[in-house]
């Protein structure tokens, strides 16, 4: 997603800072991605797209571009290359008829609906609207707690993940968007099921019963006494979304989501902008753009308004399995590759190739030649 434009700049910055004039200022750069993803955004009408692989510097900053071959988000073979297909602009008619296959609506018993990609925010907006004000009940509203600069923390903070400003309600579908463990990743997706207090969900949620039968009274006293005597505002106030979640292995983890900090930070650790809000979004419809780089293990695609280069492989590539993937309006002529980024990848070599200067493009030195080893 870095243009080539900013690469340049950071490039001259390095050199700057560094008072180094080697590329970079002499700092070592290992730098990963997928630019048959969705190209950067240009600023303006009149620019278009640059690579980071167009920028002046990047021959000189990188001298081994090294292609990745194995997926790991889906383990099946077949639809790994289908994938792949999309990925270089080049279908076969047997891909092109299983995506067609893809149709049918998917059905779950677990509660959990299908996430919908869309490619535009405001179709995204309009969806996950509608399907909240459908649900019963009282709506909460959280909004963002912003803090930095005041002359560029709107900037900086502006494509947050973390929304400004969130509605819920009992019944929303929502996407977690922290790593909290190794079962609640981003991505995430689950249900609120109530709302609660901080002290409310300590103390075991009062009033309820637990699988043993009724809550033991002594414990219960001692609760209410932890409660009575916690008089920070933020717990005892403030209801805080209870959300289950459906892990990737199948299990459920039951969650509060309270405030929690996204930080934009100088490589001194100082802090330019942060931003405190639940780390959750409404998970009914997501942006294409907003998914790249999550694993659905549900996804429903409409390719009709499919516009950017990229975009349809990020939408379908977000899936984990054919079974969990619904595609409309499969149409081969919206998977669309950068001609640029073909070519660039045209010129790849392999890792082994990196390190024993085998069939490597000439001019390339070796990894060991690098580091005299």
């Amino acid at each position: 997603m870095v243009d080539g434009e900013l690469f340049d700049k950071l490039c001259e910055i390095g050199r700057t800072i560094r008072n180094n004039g080697r590329p970079w200022g002499g700092i070592q750069l290992v730098v990963t991605g997928d630019f048959f993803q969705l190209p950067p955004v240009p600023d303006g009408q009149t620019r278009t797209a640059k690579f980071a692989f167009d920028a002046a510097t990047w021959g000189t900053s990188i001298p081994h571009t090294i292609g990745l071959t194995q997926v790991f988000r889906q383990r099946d073979p077949q639809f790994a290359q289908m994938l792949n297909e999309m990925r270089l602009g080049k279908i076969s008619d047997d891909t092109v008829r299983a995506f067609r296959a893809l149709t049918r609506p998917l059905r779950f018993d677990d509660g959990i609906e299908t996430t919908e990609l869309f490619p535009t925010r405001l179709e995204v907006e309009r969806s996950n609207s509608k399907r909240l004000n459908d649900l019963p009940g009282r709506s909460y509203r959280y909004d963002a707690v912003d803090t930095g600069d005041a002359n560029i923390k709107d900037k900086l903070l502006q494509n947050m993940m973390a929304p400004k400003s969130m509605e819920l309600k009992v019944g929303a579908q929502v996407m977690l968007i922290k790593n909290i463990d190794e079962q609640l990743v981003n991505g995430t997706i689950g249900k609120v099921k109530q709302f609660m207090t901080q002290n409310e969900w300590e103390c075991g949620g009062l009033g309820e019963t637990t699988e043993d039968g009724p809550i033991d009274l002594e414990k219960a006293v001692k609760k209410i006494k932890k409660f009575q005597n916690n008089q920070d505002i933020t717990k005892t106030l403030i209801e805080f979304p209870i959300v289950e979640f459906l892990c990737t292995d199948g299990s459920r983890r039951t969650l509060q989501c309270v405030y929690d900090e996204w930080k934009v930070e100088l490589p001194n650790g100082d802090v330019q902008a942060k931003r405190s809000q639940l780390p959750l979004i409404l998970a009914w419809a997501l942006s294409i753009h907003k998914a790249q780089g999550q694993t659905l293990e549900r996804v429903k695609v409409d390719l009709t308004r499919i516009f950017e280069k990229g975009q349809a492989y990020v939408a379908l590539s977000r899936a984990t399995s054919q079974q969990g993937l619904q595609v409309l309006k499969f149409d081969k002529s919206k998977v669309m590759a950068h001609p640029k980024v073909v070519g660039f990848y045209n010129r790849l070599y392999s890792a082994e190739q990196a390190l024993g200067g085998n069939n490597k493009p000439a001019g390339q030195q070796t990894i060991q030649s690098m580091f005299g080893s």
